[in-house]
This record gives C-alpha cells, sequence and structure tokens, in this order.
C-alpha cells in the first residue's frame, strides 16, 4: 500500500505570504515538520486545530489522517525537503 499525503504548512511566515506575517507561523512549522521527518504520530496527532486554522496551515487535517493510517505500521520517516518560499511552509518527507 502506498499513500501520497499533500497539505501546506503555515501561510503567514512573512509580510508578503498569503496570511500575511504571524509569529507563531515557523514555530508551528518546525513542530510539523519535526513530526514529518520522524514519522512521529503523537506529534502529529497533537498539532492544535485552532491554531493551524489561524496560521492557514491546510496540512493539518491530511497529516492526521496519515497518522491514523500508519498507525501501527512501525514507519521510520526521512526528511527530504523543507522551506518557506512565498511565505508558505513546505515539508517534503518519505516514510517507510
Amino acid at each position: 500500500v502506498a499513500l501520497l499525503v499533500m497539505g501546506d504548512g503555515s501561510a503567514c511566515r512573512t509580510l508578503k505570504a498569503p496570511g500575511y506575517l504571524d509569529e507563531r507561523a515557523e514555530a508551528f512549522d518546525a513542530r510539523a515538520t519535526e513530526a514529518l521527518a520522524a514519522a512521529d504520530l503523537a506529534a502529529l496527532d497533537a498539532l492544535d486545530e485552532t491554531l493551524a486554522y489561524e496560521l492557514k496551515a491546510a496540512g493539518r487535517a491530511p497529516w492526521q489522517l496519515l497518522s491514523g493510517a500508519a498507525r501501527g505500521a512501525g514507519l521510520g520517516g526521512r526528511l527530504l525537503y523543507e522551506d518557506a518560499p512565498y511565505g508558505v511552509g513546505y515539508t517534503v518527507a518519505a516514510w517507510s
């Protein structure tokens, strides 16, 4: 079984970002990136729904769905890319 799960991080990392600058965005993206890179299911489950909404982080729900689908599979993660072009957080990770 293979899954491709997509979702943006926060859209509030810079003044020109779609959601304008929010000082909480970088820390939110860092937590999400660390969780995705490590396949840390508990950390993904702990991402705050309200904060994600305020930061326009559309990836929270798909990442939490991935967490549920991966439960019990013993997967490990690997970070492939992390950046915030255009003020939007992007992370690419592979789990196997």
